[in-house]
């Protein structure tokens, strides 16, 4: 008795085969253009190769990322794609990470002319000195800007358009570069320097809702004065030195408050520079707390509070600077439990506010 084969016969069907494997390519075109829109651009104009469909999709693309580490001649694509895309395109935004000044100021100019409404350049590669960035003209057309490198930052021509700023690594050479920006409502420096030749630096800005400053310095000790005349204030984050002076204007909407103190002692030339100690830091927090009287919630770092704590007996000649104060938020260590905050200390932040509740949330 023969047995019965169980082989299976598969048929092959060439057309479902191509149906299958043609699916991306089947997307509209302006789902495409909005996926290419999120990687680098450079990919985008390689993916010609996959359809004839594709040719030209690049050149629609609204968004436009560039990385000099993906390519040999950099500056020879930018001009390429600049010179070639669809000029009838608006673009909405252009992010750039590069080496070269030049092609920095390139497509920084090429921004402002076709009005790009986001702009974000990354030079942090590029550490051999600082290079002045301008606008000289002024626009109402850029909204969001982000820097970050080795820029000399000063003050524009008047940008009405923009409402958000970000500075990383800049070195501000003005004492008042943000007046410039009547409309802007969020203004973050990390890292950035001060020059030495400024006594005071001032963040002018009438419509300004947040304001985060971290860890910006004359290197290594804190600039001598930092001035807020940003009357419709809402959040302020403050990390690193405390500046020696601080003055603000009132700040009757001031809701959030965070501040993360630090105070060490540097390396710098092959030699230890003090930065300022302890008690000049407290009592740069102190004076800083009567500018935020108005404040609703405050958020506290670990070591913010030990900076309190180390003269916890001075405080009790401290009236409490706090009037409207409905939470204090003492932000653990991290993977450590947290610590119990001195009846000094708690007496000097709560006096004025009985009713406030004490939490110790993750910042």
């Amino acid at each position: 008795m023969k047995r019965k084969s169980t082989t299976t016969s598969y048929i092959y069907n060439d057309d479902e085969h191509e149906h299958q494997q043609d699916r991306l390519s089947s997307l509209p075109d302006a789902l495409l253009i909005y996926i290419f829109s999120f990687i680098d651009t450079k990919l985008a104009l390689q993916s010609q190769i996959l359809s004839k469909r594709w040719v030209n999709l690049w050149t629609l693309l609204p968004v436009l990322n560039f990385d000099y580490s993906l390519l040999q001649r950099f500056d020879h694509f930018i001009h390429k794609v600049l010179t070639y895309r669809n000029a009838s395109i608006k673009l909405d935004a252009v992010n750039i990470k590069l080496t070269d000044y030049n092609t920095m100021a390139t497509v920084f100019n090429y921004a402002l002319v076709n009005r790009v409404p986001n702009l974000s350049i990354d030079t942090s590669d590029y550490l051999t000195k600082y290079r002045p960035i301008q606008c000289l003209n002024g626009t109402d057309s850029l909204r969001k800007l982000e820097l970050k490198g080795m820029f000399e930052f000063g003050r524009f021509s008047v940008c009405s358009g923009l409402v958000k700023l970000r500075l990383e690594r800049v070195k501000i050479v003005e004492s008042d570069p943000f007046s410039c920006f009547p409309n802007l409502k969020e203004l973050c420096l990390v890292n950035c320097k001060v020059g030495f030749d400024l006594a005071v630096l001032e963040v002018i800005g009438f419509e300004l809702l947040r304001l985060v400053i971290s860890s910006c310095f004359y290197h290594p000790v804190p600039y001598e004065k930092l001035v807020l005349l940003t009357p419709k204030l809402k959040v302020l984050e403050i990390s690193g030195l405390i500046p020696m002076s601080f003055e603000a204007c009132e700040l009757p909407g001031l809701d959030t408050v965070r501040i993360d103190c630090c105070f060490s002692y540097v390396r710098a030339f092959d030699r230890i520079v003090r930065q300022p100690d302890e008690g000049e830091q407290k009592v740069n927090l102190i004076k800083m707390f009567w500018c935020l009287r108005n404040v609703k919630c405050i958020h506290l770092s670990p070591s913010t509070v030990k900076l309190l704590s180390l003269s916890h007996d001075k405080l009790d000649e401290e009236p409490c600077p706090f009037v409207n104060l409905k939470v204090l938020n003492l932000i653990p260590p991290p993977n450590k439990p947290v610590g119990e905050l001195h009846s000094s200390v708690a007496t000097y932040l709560l006096r004025g506010s009985r009713k406030a509740v004490v939490k110790t949330l993750p910042g």
